[in-house]
């Protein structure tokens, strides 16, 4: 998969609106003008994070709205475009794909979404708490509908997480770095009612923060979630068993921060070259398991010798491998694929075997997926 970028009408219409807030004159002003705004919203959600029993509304004006999407929606697009295109293909139905986004924001996740999905008839339901979100998601959609979702329909509702009411069945639900907001009881309550509103082969999904200090919430959610709801797991486990992980499942993932977001990075700055964050894609329908293959997803960072890499990996038995990849056990196309590794990615591999006298698996690769 070639490096995700930020699409570049989505980009330059936040940076026009952030220059009409601004009164900036070039981009570089306009973004400087902005950087308090930035600055506030982005130590919001880190060094100055409230308790989670008070959820002040940080998109209170289209000035927030605007310093909002330049800094946060590349990176809110680039982490849904990885999670979306690791996916089985969502199901044919019959009407438009219903799509619910809660905690929508100024819509990046919606966006993702919808660009994934190309040309697919959509009826885009948008709940949140601030109406200056929804006023500005709903200009963005209108004046970018023609050129990227034509045949998308969008509804929006202004309601708290609490309040929301739901009129499903959907096809999608998207919860974005939401949950993290929520007390433990909150987050428990609204994925039962995401459960209740999910069509039979609809898909929850689920993106959160990498908060090792909120303690590994996304850990009980899975539990919550498979045990208490009958839900089961797309993505990320390759299984339904106990997690095997001692730390925090999450994925970290490159991509190509676009221009502005570099030029933002200088006047903060922030790591941004990396995205790292947690995920569940749920549904009521069990996923099929591939025929003959055995699914193993990177849980660390790969290493590389002389003609092999080495990496740990939790595989369909519901156990942590670490495993031996031999370079020439690849065609051309996976051995390049090889020396881009992530942690996250999910190998197709038809065999796994102990190495005698070693902690090494030797795994090697499935016959490639047909088109």
């Amino acid at each position: 998969m070639p490096p995700v970028a930020y699409p570049h009408e989505l980009e330059s219409y936040w940076l026009n609106l952030a220059q009409t807030e601004t009164r900036g004159v070039a981009l570089r002003d306009t973004l400087q003008r902005l950087r308090p705004d930035i600055k506030r919203l982005a130590d919001r959600f880190t060094t100055a994070r409230p308790a989670t029993d008070t959820l002040p509304d940080y998109l209170r004006d289209t000035r927030d709205c605007a310093a909002y999407a330049v800094f946060f929606a590349p990176q809110t697009h680039a982490r849904l475009t990885h999670i979306l295109a690791e996916l089985p293909p969502f199901p044919p139905t019959p009407q438009p794909l219903r799509v619910l986004d809660l905690g929508c924001g100024t819509g990046a996740a919606s966006f993702a979404l919808l660009d994934h999905l190309g040309p697919r008839p959509v009826l885009l339901h948008a709940h949140d708490r601030s109406r200056a979100a929804l006023r500005c998601l709903h200009e963005c959609f209108s004046t970018l509908r023609a050129s990227r979702w034509p045949a998308t329909m969008l509804r929006t509702q202004a309601a708290t997480l609490e309040e929301t009411a739901a009129d499903g069945p959907f096809d999608v639900i998207l919860l974005h770095y939401v949950l993290n907001e929520l007390t433990p009881a909150l987050r428990r309550s609204l994925l039962a009612r995401a459960r209740e509103w999910l069509a039979p082969l609809g898909r929850l999904i689920i993106c959160e923060p990498l908060l090792r200090e909120a303690g590994d919430y996304m850990r009980e959610l899975r539990t919550f979630a498979l045990t208490d709801l009958g839900l089961h797991l797309l993505a990320p486990c390759p299984h339904e068993q106990t997690c095997p992980l001692a730390e925090p499942c999450h994925d970290v993932r490159t991509w190509k921060v676009p221009q502005s977001l570099q030029i933002v990075n200088n006047l903060l700055p922030r790591d941004l070259r990396h995205l790292a964050y947690a995920l569940l894609v749920l549904s009521p329908a069990p996923s099929p398991a591939p025929d003959g293959v055995i699914l193993a997803r990177l849980v660390g960072s790969p290493t590389f010798a002389k003609g092999q890499t080495l990496c740990p990996a939790c595989c369909s038995n519901g156990a942590i491998h670490r495993l031996q990849l031999l370079t020439r056990d690849f065609d051309t196309a996976g051995r390049k694929n090889l020396r881009h590794l992530e942690r996250g990615q999910i190998l197709r591999l038809a065999s796994l075997s102990l190495l005698p006298d070693s902690s090494l698996s030797r795994a090697r690769p499935a016959p490639a997926e047909e088109e």
